[in-house]
């Protein structure tokens, strides 16, 4: 996060937009600050231009407003990833989302399709 946010904030200045779109879900911060949005719009892609209190003028402008206040500097971050329905069972967080993955070093595990 660029600059600091207060509680009912729409607009989230951001180091950069790439790889945000409309339709996400994103989380900000951590902690007992941590909460999820999802983004209604993104400007400025990239850093050194004027802006709105964040390197290039980047923000990420959310749908609803922000219920808490972040500092300067609190991440922000989302996957990209939009589930089509939602899951049947609880997962962990990090938990891999693919099997039979390539391993770093270890042979290949593909299975031939018939």
């Amino acid at each position: 996060m660029g600059a600091a946010t207060n509680v009912g904030a729409t607009v989230i200045p951001v180091a950069s937009g790439i790889g945000f779109s409309a339709g996400q879900t994103i989380t900000i911060d951590s902690g007992a600050n941590h909460e999820t949005a999802v983004v209604a719009s993104t400007t400025g892609g990239g850093r050194g231009g004027p802006g709105r209190g964040a390197p290039g003028g980047a923000a990420i402008t959310v749908a609803a407003p922000l219920t808490l206040a972040h500092v300067a500097g609190a991440q922000v971050s989302g996957t990209g990833i939009t589930l089509a329905t939602a899951l049947t069972r609880a997962h962990a967080g990090g938990a891999q989302i693919a099997s039979d993955v390539p391993t770093p070093g270890a042979p290949n595990k593909y299975r031939r399709r018939n």
